[in-house]
């Protein structure tokens, strides 16, 4: 404090000193070496404290806009922080429910592919046995194809021989069908030459007749 009015002092008398050297350049005095010295370092001195008195405004204006910047900051710094705890609750939770349901679906996974297994198992037990009866149904069909074959080479054999003895009786009953043919054709001239000589006699004797009853006229 007795700085402060010490300064205020030699500020107040270094105001009245330029205003006589002022009041004397302006009647059209000099000044002295020393007191344009004085002079010049009072009014560099002003300036100076202007200058500094603006360097702390503007210290002080920025200074608050600073504060004023760094309290936005701090809002959004607290807004953001909310927010991103909010959002990693979310995460967590989200996380937490997917990971249940992750495990729930490997769980169903497994117990659906205990339940494929058992069924592939089963299926493949049924085609094993469905395989055997086809075998065994082969081996029986090979069995009674084979016997088949045999009765139709037997039935081709007796076939064979049938058709030989029936072409035997054929060839055989076709000579006598020649012979009965040519005893036939044989019986039928004589008949015709007897009908011819029956003929010629009837007529002969019709002749005979009418000639008699000719006569008895």
């Amino acid at each position: 404090m007795v700085e402060s009015a010490l300064i205020a002092s030699l500020e107040k008398f270094l105001d009245s000193y330029l205003s006589r050297m002022a009041e004397r350049l302006a009647k059209g005095g000099k000044l002295t070496q020393a007191e344009s010295a004085i002079l010049l370092a009072a009014v560099s001195q002003r300036e100076a404290a202007k200058l500094s008195q603006r360097i702390d405004q503007v210290r002080g204006e920025l200074s608050e806009k600073i504060d004023d910047t760094n309290k936005k900051i701090d809002e959004l710094k607290s807004f953001f922080t909310m927010r991103f705890e909010d959002t990693n609750k979310k995460i967590d939770d989200t996380k937490t429910e997917l990971v249940s349901k992750i495990e729930d679906t490997n769980k169903r996974i497994d117990e659906t592919r205990t339940e494929l297994l058992s069924k592939i198992d089963d299926t493949n037990k049924r085609i094993d046995e469905t395989n055997k009866r086809i075998d065994d149904t082969r081996v029986e069909l090979l069995s009674k194809i084979e016997d088949t074959n045999r009765r139709i080479d037997e039935t081709n054999k007796r076939i064979d021989e049938t058709k030989t003895e029936l072409l035997s009786k054929i060839e055989d009953t076709n000579k006598r069908i020649d012979g009965l043919r040519a005893d036939f054709m044989g019986r039928m001239t004589e008949l015709k030459e007897d009908t011819a000589y029956l003929k010629r006699s009837f007529d002969s004797l019709r002749d005979t007749i009418i000639s008699v009853l000719t006569e008895r006229k």
